[in-house]
């Protein structure tokens, strides 16, 4: 009987989290009429912020990912000097508030190193290389840190046993150890994405809010809302909602087929 009581509690707890997501999120659904709703999806602004959105956030995941692996092996399989102080710069950018990430951007930009980088280099400040700066600068630490516990889940001893197999030390890694943390890079990669698609705050104070150039759809949906729009901002809303659902489940099922080779080669 107890065990019953416990178990509905756990359900029940479960379901009205559950009710809780459903009712928040599905209301925009009914806000106003789909005819409105559509009208302001097909606006020549709505698409540039969809389209402008989806391109720097993926080009934000790849590059996330490309750090992630060395950064993350590195992490999980040595042991050297300054090793905390590492860890902790990494998951910085996770617990500060996207608005101390934005000033930090911005200062940076202000001093000899930034400004030669922006009069020489590339342009970051009211350009789109700026968005792509401002998501990476959060949402990349995801990317390392769940590569770095899918490294941790791998016993070292299966490089090792490549390697007395005549394997040098990186076709050990390229053929043994990274084929078995691919469900780690998928994960890091969604959280990443996830992350970088609906950042703000440091890509209006770093890239601004110019329409038809840095408008990614959190900027535009503010934008909209701020003039009074309200058809446009819960259009966007909903693509936002679509989208990120879209993809999760996309990357979750990929993540799926990842995992059984690794499953079964472990059994």
């Amino acid at each position: 009987m107890e065990q019953k009581v416990f178990v509905g509690l756990m359900f029940t707890m479960l379901g009205i989290y559950i009710v809780f997501i459903v009712v928040i999120l599905g209301g925009v659904f009914f806000y106003t009429d789909m005819a409105s709703i559509w009208k302001s999806l097909l606006a020549p602004e709505t698409l540039f912020a969809i389209k402008l959105s989806v391109i720097t956030s993926l080009i934000t995941t790849f590059l996330a990912v490309l750090v992630a692996v060395p950064a993350g092996y590195c992490l999980s399989r040595y042991e050297f000097r300054g090793k905390a102080i590492i860890d902790t710069l990494i998951d910085l950018p996770i617990v500060l508030p996207p608005l101390v990430v934005g000033m930090c951007l911005l200062i940076f930009f202000a001093l000899p190193p930034g400004k030669f980088i922006e009069d020489n280099v590339i342009r970051f400040i009211f350009a789109v290389p700026g968005i792509i700066l401002a998501q990476f600068s959060i949402s990349a630490s995801f990317a390392v840190i769940a590569v770095r516990m899918a490294f941790d889940n791998v016993d070292p001893r299966y490089e090792d046993a490549a390697r007395m197999l005549g394997c040098n030390k990186i076709q050990a890694f390229t053929h043994v150890t990274l084929p078995l943390v691919k469900t780690g890079i998928v994960s890091g990669a969604v959280m990443t994405w996830t992350r970088a698609v609906g950042e703000y705050v440091p890509i209006l104070l770093v890239a601004g809010a110019t329409r038809g150039k840095t408008t990614t759809m959190p900027v535009a949906i503010f934008l909209e809302f701020e003039v009074g729009n309200i058809e446009g901002a819960v259009g966007l809303t909903i693509v936002f909602l679509l989208l990120s659902a879209i993809y999760l489940a996309i990357f979750k099922n990929l993540g799926l087929r990842v995992g059984r080779p690794l499953e079964k080669g472990q059994n």
